[in-house]
């Protein structure tokens, strides 16, 4: 992976994580925080397409590495 890669797989990881597992009062971009009242599945959407995006930078950054010959 280069390196722009493995920093964007990283943090997209690190988002979609935090939108599914922490997204509770008092941690910021809590619901009610960010107006969203007890609408739960809205942050678990979100959470779940940045994982998604994350697996597909990896797959695509993986599939474009020169493969090496011994």
């Amino acid at each position: 992976m280069k390196a722009i890669d493995r920093i964007l797989f990283v943090v997209l990881v690190i988002a979609g994580a935090y939108m599914l597992l922490f997204h509770t009062d008092p941690f910021p971009a809590n619901h009610e925080a960010i107006g969203l009242g007890q609408v739960h599945i809205l942050h678990d959407i979100v959470g779940v397409v940045l994982i998604g995006i994350a697996i597909v930078v990896w797959r695509r950054s993986r599939a474009a590495e020169p493969k090496i010959q011994a």
